[in-house]
């Protein structure tokens, strides 16, 4: 008896993840399915010190959490032995990582569950990574790394001209290409450029947050990997006022959702977008998904995501309580709970990921 494609997903994502590396091997379409399937609920993947945390939130009625340490057996994220601090950006499940600190020009493209690695290292100095994404418009993915730099340029006049010098590495070849944005006018508009920790990767494009010093707004701005080049997606629905910089993450894999803090209460509004992203977002419609009171170190950023199932409107925030200890926050409708991790998050990268089991390309 053949099963409905729709049952054999629900009874694969019922499977614990690691158990699934057995299962890809069943047949051809098992195989594509977990490739792609959204398996697991977003983990909080908590990189401190020399240890690295994988935490499971379980949203029943009574909230838990699952900590995990997770092995770090390769060379590529080490240093005298013991793993290195790194920023990192999710993307199908794959981890894109820089050093967060040190003369390491360098960058990891890993995946914790499967355990790969692969090195990249740029061709220039003083270089800024981006991030990681893919070409929507072919049928396979063809991974791309983003960066940039800054470059004076002299004119006829005998002033100075900053652009932005554009890299882009491709998996496929293992080549750089790079592109002079002669006219990009963030640098002069925006006060909030491209900032690593709060980027998000969505639909094989990177999407961050800017701040535009003339007009108030906060606008949303993508690198587009398709087109390579960098471009304005919208502008979101309220300017500057008693709230700290939005803070941008995905919601469902398809939508944007943005976190408003506001510094002088523990008042925390979560937006959402109306429909799937697609296209430049001119058309795109904001609504209100939440408005909850947490009290929380505003000097901490915190990590978050949402959900709406069958446990109703879903907040899970990790960040420092006003003791300033590191907790999750699980919000569910007026009942609001604080998890305690349990060790100290100071000074670290903390994320919410979906694992795959995508290989490193």
């Amino acid at each position: 008896m053949k099963l409905p494609c729709e049952l054999v997903e629900e009874i694969l994502y019922r499977v614990p993840p690691l158990s699934l590396l057995r299962c890809k091997t069943v047949c051809k379409q098992w195989n594509t399915l977990l490739n792609h399937l959204s398996l697991v609920r977003p983990q909080l993947l908590i990189w401190t010190g020399p240890k690295i945390y994988s935490v499971g939130v379980n949203l029943k009625d009574d909230p838990k959490i699952d900590i995990r340490e997770l092995p770090v057996d390769n060379p590529y994220l080490k240093n005298n032995n013991y793993p290195i601090p790194y920023n990192f950006l999710p993307c199908d499940g794959l981890l894109f990582c820089v050093p967060r600190w040190g003369n390491i020009n360098r960058v990891v493209v890993w995946s914790p569950w499967l355990r790969q690695t692969r090195l990249i290292v740029p061709q220039e100095n003083c270089f800024t990574f981006g991030g990681i994404g893919y070409d929507s418009g072919k049928p396979e993915k063809g991974y791309k790394v983003f960066g940039y730099r800054f470059l004076d340029r002299k004119l006829n006049n005998g002033k100075f001209q900053v652009y932005r010098r554009l890299a882009i590495y491709k998996f496929e070849t293992n080549e750089w290409k790079y592109i002079d944005a002669m006219n990009e006018d963030e640098t002069s508009q925006t006060g909030i450029g491209i900032s690593f920790d709060k980027n998000v990767s969505l639909n094989g494009n990177l999407y961050w947050i800017a701040y535009n010093v003339k007009t108030g707004e906060y606008l949303i701005r993508y690198f587009d990997f398709s087109k390579e080049t960098i471009k304005l997606f919208c502008v979101l629905p309220w300017k500057d006022d008693s709230s700290d910089i939005p803070i941008l993450s995905a919601y469902r894999r398809e939508r944007f959702t943005v976190l408003k803090q506001f510094s002088e209460t523990n008042k925390i509004e979560i937006w959402v977008t109306e429909n799937k992203i697609s296209g430049d977002g001119a058309n795109v419609v904001w609504m209100e998904f939440m408005t909850v009171s947490i009290p929380f170190d505003k000097d901490f950023c915190p990590s978050y995501f949402i959900d709406n199932n069958t446990y109703g409107k879903s907040l899970v925030m990790c960040c420092k309580d006003e003791d300033q200890n590191a907790c999750i926050y699980v919000v569910k409708g007026n009942a609001s709970t604080k998890i305690p991790i349990g060790f100290d998050v100071y000074e670290v990268c903390q994320r919410f990921y979906v694992p795959s089991l995508i290989p490193v390309p």
